[in-house]
């Protein structure tokens, strides 16, 4: 395999350290809401995160994945006037869609919290949580944005690298109720909401300037914006309701102590997942790029190159996951220790997203959300089955079985799904 360029080397270097930051914060944040907060007071905690993250993935509307394929595609060809059109398209959508959901999640914290998950205490931390939406929602769409300049590094710390840290001060401050650490959540992507947005504009005359000279005969045209966001949309929802409906439907059937033991465990193999994702989106704009302008090889040298890397780094932290559960999970605190069999399972999952991390966001950023929406769809169809049949009987385990299942059945299919959609790379090493 070719050796990295040094300006590669360092964007990766500079993901892989943005998103150690993350890992570290968000560890001690789940290790000091479980010591601190204690089972009850963190499983409302997990809850609300978790409703947050699917009500904010449907109000923006597919459309930050699609804004940074198009950003990064069309300043490819020098068309920076179509790019600064996606960009301000994208952020007015997404802000007036999460401020739908941010009051749907107001106005049905009540019947939500005493009907559906019989916790009366959870009124007041879902009210709370509805401020998150706007600037959460609108963070994610500028860190995508960011990523299609190739800015991906600033676009993950404005996403999800500094929340988690700033809401771990908070703890550190002694604020220990859902309701604290919530607020402090919203004061986050606030502040990363503005960041983001002041880059941004930053790079609105340097970046997103029109350079003619730059387009080739060869360079299709794209489709519109809100034709590639559709199946992102989908997409989105379908990744979000994987990570959501096993917390939710355990939520139903089991106690909030039960939520909270595997909100931990899962968060903790999902560290390993938020690495992966760093190294996938700093390699889509190359996807993007590569194949607008029919660079076949350079397309595989780059995914070559993100899995190569995924391995290196990600295998150790998983092989020590799976060697040591228990005192990992001891470190929590006593109530979640019992998890450790739970996070062996879910830890199978993770290795196989090692070893394919990167197929999901090739067919993104390549034009293929048609395909990748098909195998979503499947994933979920099973998922939902796997919840209502699991979870009911299994518990805590039954939503690890389903967790587990659900992250490879994806994995694999996108492989296949790669392999017939982009018949140049078959000649690779995948």
């Amino acid at each position: 395999m070719a050796a990295l360029p040094a300006r590669n080397l360092l964007r990766y270097a500079g993901a892989l350290l943005a998103r150690g930051l993350e890992v570290a914060a968000k560890f001690g944040l789940y290790v000091l809401a479980a010591r601190r907060m204690g089972g009850y007071q963190a499983g409302l905690f997990f809850l609300c995160l978790t409703w947050v993250n699917l009500m904010s993935t449907a109000a923006r509307l597919g459309l930050e994945r699609a804004a940074s394929r198009h950003v990064a595609a069309e300043l490819a060809i020098g068309d920076g006037a179509t790019a600064r059109r996606t960009v301000l398209t994208s952020l007015t959508w997404t802000a007036l869609g999460s401020l739908v959901a941010g009051l749907s999640t107001w106005l049905l914290a009540s019947p939500a919290s005493l009907l559906l998950f019989h916790q009366p205490d959870l009124t007041d931390p879902l009210r709370i949580a509805a401020l998150i939406l706007l600037p959460q929602s609108i963070a994610f769409t500028v860190g995508f944005i960011l990523i299609g300049l190739g800015r991906g590094v600033a676009g993950q710390m404005v996403q999800s690298a500094i929340p988690p840290l700033l809401s771990l001060l908070a703890l550190l401050a002694g604020l220990n109720q859902a309701t604290t650490v919530l607020m402090a959540y919203a004061i986050s992507y606030t502040t990363c909401c503005c960041a983001g947005l002041c880059l941004v504009a930053y790079e609105w005359r340097r970046a997103f300037a029109d350079r003619p000279g730059m387009r080739t005969e060869d360079a299709g045209a794209l489709p519109p914006l809100w034709t590639t966001a559709r199946p992102f949309l989908v997409i989105e929802l379908v990744q979000s309701a994987l990570l959501s409906l096993p917390v939710l439907v355990l939520g139903v059937f089991a106690s909030a102590v039960a939520v909270s033991a595997f909100s931990i465990a899962n968060r903790v193999t999902m560290m390993i997942n938020t690495i992966l994702v760093s190294l996938a989106l700093i390699a889509a704009p190359g996807f993007a790029r590569h194949h607008r302008l029919g660079e076949y090889a350079d397309l595989r040298r780059v995914d070559r190159q993100t899995r190569l890397l995924a391995a290196i780094v990600c295998m150790p932290i998983v092989a020590v996951i799976m060697i040591f559960p228990h005192a990992l999970l001891a470190l929590l605190g006593g109530s979640f220790a019992d998890a450790s069999a739970a996070l062996i399972v879910l830890s199978v999952g993770q290795i196989v997203n090692i070893l394919l991390p990167t197929e999901d966001m090739m067919l993104a950023m390549t034009g293929h959300g048609a395909v990748l929406r098909r195998v979503n769809l499947q994933q979920i169809a099973v998922c939902c089955i796997l919840c209502l049949t699991l979870i009911p009987w299994l518990g805590l385990m039954g939503a690890a079985i389903v967790t587990a299942i659900s992250l490879i059945q994806g994995r694999v299919g996108f492989f296949r799904a790669v392999r017939r959609a982009i018949p140049a790379l078959k000649g690779s090493s995948r």
